[in-house]
């Protein structure tokens, strides 16, 4: 299902949990939400804000031995261009990916940028950090490391798992300090509508909370108003 820029633009102005909220108001039970484990992958740069876009993927393996790195025959933008913008970067390592060698930094991001892609999200860790938050490319990662090793590029725009998300090329990822969520296509448009009739009933709530004295009828009211 074809889903517009304006929607994605739109979708970064919420916060990530937000379009959780927003999910749950349109039925996605919280076992159906499809979000990253937060211990294995997490913001590097939450001074950066939101990020949305739709996923390139990759699978790259890190070690720290054998010859030089290993890349595919392929033009420079490694798959990029082969998925409309705003692009989000999704690389499952299979290699070393609890070790110190990095899969980007600078000068990675500087190409990604330049390529209408401003966020990447992998299992592993990547560096440069203050370079990347100047730059305005948010990672989402394992922390940060040194780098100083082999990377492989193995496969371009097929499916990955990262992070416990299992993500295909074009899919929406939504991301910020809270983590990264998948967010279905086919709900993407009626996001705006379903976060709105939630930030209604959280209104209601903070209202009541703010009578002096609480009126704790009123407060029942607003929580369950299905029940007035």
């Amino acid at each position: 299902m074809e889903v517009s820029r304006a929607i994605v633009e739109k979708l970064r102005e919420y916060s990530t949990p937000t379009i959780l909220n927003g999910l749950k108001r349109l039925g996605v039970t919280p076992q159906q939400m499809q979000t990253a484990d937060r211990n294995i992958s997490s913001c590097m740069a939450p001074e950066l804000g939101v990020s949305c876009g739709f996923a390139v993927t990759r699978k790259m393996a890190t070690r720290r031995d054998g010859g030089p790195s290993k890349i595919l025959d392929t033009a420079p933008d490694q798959g990029l261009l082969a998925i409309p913008g705003p692009r989000f970067l999704a690389v499952e390592n299979v290699g070393d990916w609890q070790g110190p060698v990095c899969i980007w930094g600078d000068v990675t991001s500087h190409i990604h940028t330049a390529l209408d892609c401003h966020a990447g999200f992998t299992n592993g860790p990547v560096r440069d950090l203050p370079e990347m938050a100047a730059l305005g490319f948010q990672s989402f990662a394992n922390g940060a490391g040194v780098g100083g090793g082999f990377v492989d590029l193995l496969e371009i725009n097929g499916p990955v798992t990262v992070a416990g998300l299992e993500v295909s090329p074009g899919d929406l990822l939504h991301g910020d300090q809270h983590g990264v969520v998948k967010i279905p296509l086919e709900l993407a448009a009626k996001l705006p509508d379903a976060i709105a009739a939630h930030a209604k009933w959280e209104e209601g709530i903070f209202d009541a909370c703010k009578a002096r004295p609480v009126d704790l009828e009123g407060l029942a009211q607003a929580m369950n108003p299905k029940k007035g």
